[in-house]
């Protein structure tokens, strides 16, 4: 056997490594992965140190981000220094260092299975003395071929729904994209999901005497591929192949433990005036299990310093007592202090308060219980902040589109005179101007939570204005459509602009389904006035 397997990886192989992990963990394998067993509140660096000293054999992902970081290059380099066991995990084709190319290999650059299952054979037996250099030249999954061509196909249909713009806009470039293993699976998934009502809508607008029955029907013989590419999107193969940005958020490890009496831990929650929602929040569930609330962050022995846009560290001090950094909001300028401190990643949703309570005694099963596969550069909100910014937006590509189609496309402005054309054409693009501007700065103060739109009433205001803007536009439409029809006696069918409306309905309808399973996203997302 292997004894205990150190991962030495780079963060854009995230997927792969989370997966051969725990492939070898249902062999019963022990293995050291950083973001599974590292302990929040301590230095990371004196933990991967004792990673590497207590393990046995490291696996070594062979990428060429891997072998660029230097961070990397310690790791393997302290292993051969200790001549330890080395395996090499093939996952691109790069030049070896001249001190890497005798060890032993796994190439996982075709079959995955065919890898595991050499990759479990080679732990099972002893160091072989001579290893040929890993073959070079290109190789990827037939699984990363197929969804290629898949999405070709995808991006090739969403120019029917090029009055949305961002649908074509977004899965056009998605083939190149999947091949170089980096999009925005949050954006990709959105532009799939919306693809066959988007074809459905222009079938009904283009498409002369459909009823609304056959409209769906066309929309989704062709719209149902991008669902199909979501689901192989969202499977094993293609959250292996993809970089962080490329691969669904999700708990690393989920772990329940059941501590009803855990030991007390006096502690302090460190935070900003504007995060007290959250600081009250995990207080009282800390109460419950029986933790007293320290006096002054000097006495506490647990310090949970929330991160934020508005707090970036913390008066406690690391050395003499355990700080947690909690990170609710990305913040790029993260004290050194608290940086090299092992945080608890609450950015997609404040979950598990009852979890953190039980374990604060034992900080070692944390990352068990609440540790969040890392997701890099990726922008990570709360369900319910991420479906509201979602719908901000498509209802700004909806009317863009709709008016864009309507000025240039529809030819209903062939048929209105001279005089009144720059009339129609001023009320129609000074309402895009007017909508595209207030979702702007909505969605500025959603994923940022400063502006006029981060507090929560405002937001709800501006999401009536923009109900109020398409129904304005929709009887706008209505009326010019009854002028060519009793003046000219031109039928112009529809229009984008008819189904704003009925998109701003559904749309909320969506919303409120969300926000019955997400409701606590609201209240804690949204800044509290400061005191």
């Amino acid at each position: 056997m292997a004894g205990k397997i150190f991962m030495s990886y780079s963060r854009r192989e995230l997927g792969f490594v989370d997966d051969v992990v725990s492939k070898l963990e249902e062999k019963k394998y022990d293995v050291w992965l950083d973001y599974r067993v590292l302990i929040p509140g301590s230095p990371w660096k004196e933990q991967i140190d004792k990673g590497l000293n207590e393990s046995d054999t490291v696996l070594l992902v062979v990428s060429k981000a891997a072998l660029a970081s230097k961070y990397v290059a310690l790791e393997w380099k302290h292993f051969l220094d200790m001549k330890k066991r080395l395996i090499l995990l093939i996952f691109e084709a790069v030049d070896l260092p001249p001190e890497l190319e005798k060890f032993e290999w796994v190439d996982f650059r075709g079959s995955y299975k065919k890898g595991l299952n050499e990759l479990f054979s080679q732990l099972e037996k002893p160091i072989q003395e001579e290893h040929p250099v890993p073959e070079s030249g290109f190789k990827m999954p037939l699984v990363v071929w197929a969804t290629i061509a898949l999405s070709v196909a995808v991006a090739f249909i969403s120019l029917g729904a090029f009055w949305t713009v961002f649908i074509p806009l977004i899965l056009i470039p998605l083939p190149y994209q999947i091949f170089k293993r980096s999009f925005d699976f949050m954006r990709v998934q959105a532009a799939l999901f919306a693809l066959p009502i988007a074809l459905s809508l222009a079938a009904l607008v283009y498409i002369e005497n459909i009823d609304f029955i056959d409209a769906l029907i066309e929309g989704f013989q062709f719209g149902f591929l991008g669902w199909v590419l979501l689901a192989v999107l969202r499977s094993a193969p293609l959250q292996r192949w993809g970089k962080p940005e490329a691969t669904v958020p999700k708990f690393a490890n989920p772990y329940n433990p059941n501590i009803m009496n855990p030991e007390p831990v006096p502690f302090f929650i460190d935070h900003a005036p504007e995060d007290s929602k959250i600081a009250d929040e995990m207080s009282t569930m800390l109460k419950k299990y029986g933790h007293p609330q320290a006096d002054s962050i000097q006495n506490a022995k647990a310090v949970m310093a929330l991160i934020s846009r508005f707090k970036s560290d913390t008066e406690a001090d690391p050395v003499k007592q355990v700080v947690f950094p909690v990170m609710i909001q990305g913040n790029d300028n993260i004290s050194k202090k608290l940086s090299n401190v092992q945080w608890i990643d609450f950015r997609p949703g404040v979950k598990g308060l009852n979890r953190l309570s039980q374990l604060l005694p034992n900080p070692t099963a944390l990352l068990k219980a609440l540790g969040m596969r890392p997701v890099s550069s990726l922008s990570v909100y709360p369900p319910m902040i991420t479906t509201l910014l979602y719908f901000t937006v498509l209802l700004t590509a909806v009317n863009f589109g709709a008016v864009i189609d309507y000025l240039f496309f529809s030819g209903i402005t062939d048929f209105i005179d001279a005089e009144s054309l720059p009339f129609i054409i001023s009320i129609m693009v000074g309402s895009l101007a007017l909508f595209a501007g207030l979702s702007f700065f909505m969605v500025r103060g959603l994923i940022t939570r400063a502006g006029f739109f981060s507090n929560f009433k405002f937001f709800v205001v501006g999401l009536v204005i923009q109900g109020l803007l398409m129904f304005g536009i929709v009887q706008f439409d209505n009326y010019i459509y009854d002028i060519l029809l009793d003046e000219v006696g031109i039928d112009a069918g529809f229009t984008f602009t008819y189904f704003g409306t009925g998109i701003y309905i559904g749309g909320l309808i969506l919303l409120a389904i969300v926000y019955f399973r997400n409701r606590l996203d609201m209240k804690r997302w949204f800044p509290s006035k400061k005191k």
